[in-house]
């Protein structure tokens, strides 16, 4: 991992100023997916509590006097150098922000490696498929999804009877804000008592942040006659672009009822796969590079489901590095070109899952 204190003046701005430092890390490092840089290696880590001046994290690394955070919005990297205060009783870090680089990052700068064969199925993407087929296909008649949605709602109600559950399909590109918000920052919603933010210790919950929550209440005309809210996406092989579960509580939502809205939700996108209620695209492309936040492939120009593709459109596919070493990636195409026999799709990938970037960082590691 370079340092960025060691790029080009031109490309880093640092930022020293404590009233600026601390609104960016209340505003972004405390509310978005974020990771820790150690021994040169990205660690998910998470931001559980911010009180100025300082916040609380969590992760799992040996102890240490300095941290470094790393966090990816947009086209900018975001590389915040922090004092460590000290741990507290729940095993969370208190860390004290001291300064900030921020980097123009743009996929289309990064060095890129070329992929060579190491196999029959080494560097191919599959299943291929733009966001706006599922929502074709989810506003489509699909008897035999239909019936799976019919029993799995029974099934969320029996879970808390006096609770309303909707089960809700994205069906056209005109996303609401609560879809916009949950797939910003890829969380559920998990509000125990919606007007209040949420208290509690419970440190394998996370979920969207209230500030950010507020503006879904007031879009959905939140809370009417209900107290709690339970809001799980409905993904693709972990990327949300199918729909979500809402379940609205006369009372205080528990974290127990949390837990069983996920584990069913889980069980639904497995059935609705297996149902045919997804979209399908065996055709196979050929990778030719890759970096840690892009992925360039070749792909047929015969008339398939990626055909209408363009610039600034998401898509999701899965990855196969080699036999043994593969990952569903889902990002938005940067560029899109013309080649011999095939069309070259550039591809910022976007809400990266840790399976997925070990996936990644693997083969890049394998090639150097």
């Amino acid at each position: 991992m370079e340092n960025p204190s060691e790029k080009p003046a031109h490309e880093v701005r640092k930022i020293i100023d404590h009233a600026q430092l601390h609104q960016i890390t209340e505003r972004l490092f405390c509310r978005l997916p974020l990771h820790l840089i150690h021994n040169n290696q990205r660690h998910s880590v998470q931001a559980m509590n911010y009180q100025h001046p300082q916040f609380e994290v969590l992760h799992q690394l040996p102890r240490a006097d300095a941290r470094t955070l790393l966090l990816e919005k947009d086209d900018h990297s975001m590389m915040l150098e922090c004092s460590v205060v000290g741990r507290t009783e729940k095993g969370t870090e208190v860390l004290k922000p001291m300064r900030l680089y921020l980097t123009k990052r743009g996929v289309r700068h990064e060095n890129r490696m070329a992929l060579g064969d190491a196999g029959s199925f080494a560097g191919v993407v599959i299943h291929c498929l733009p966001h706006g087929e599922f929502y074709k296909t989810n506003a489509a008649t699909n008897a035999a999804r239909d019936q799976a949605i019919q029993q799995y709602t029974a099934a969320f109600k029996g879970l808390i009877p006096d609770a309303t559950v909707k089960v809700e399909l994205i069906r056209h590109n005109r996303l609401s804000v609560r879809v916009k918000k949950m797939q910003d920052f890829n969380l559920p919603v998990f509000a125990p008592v919606m007007e209040r933010e949420r208290q509690g210790d419970d440190l394998s919950v996370r979920a969207i942040p209230y500030s950010e929550y507020t503006q879904i209440m007031r879009s959905d005309g939140l809370p009417g006659d209900f107290m709690g809210e339970i809001c799980e996406p409905i993904m693709y092989r972990g990327a949300f672009m199918v729909g979500y579960v809402q379940v609205l509580t006369l009372g205080p939502a528990a974290l127990s009822q949390y837990h069983q809205v996920r584990q069913l939700t889980r069980r639904l996108e497995t059935d609705l796969e297996a149902r045919g209620a997804f979209p399908k695209n065996p055709i196979t492309g050929k990778i030719v590079d890759l970096s840690f936040g892009g992925i360039g492939f070749n792909y047929t120009t015969q008339r398939n489901i990626m055909s209408g593709v363009s610039t600034g459109d998401k898509i999701v596919f899965d990855a196969r590095f080699n036999p043994e070493n593969f990952a569903t990636l889902s990002g938005r195409v940067m560029n899109v070109s013309a080649q011999e026999n095939a069309m070259r799709f550039g591809v910022e990938m976007e809400n990266v899952s840790e399976a997925a970037r070990t996936a990644i960082d693997n083969m890049l590691n394998s090639q150097s």
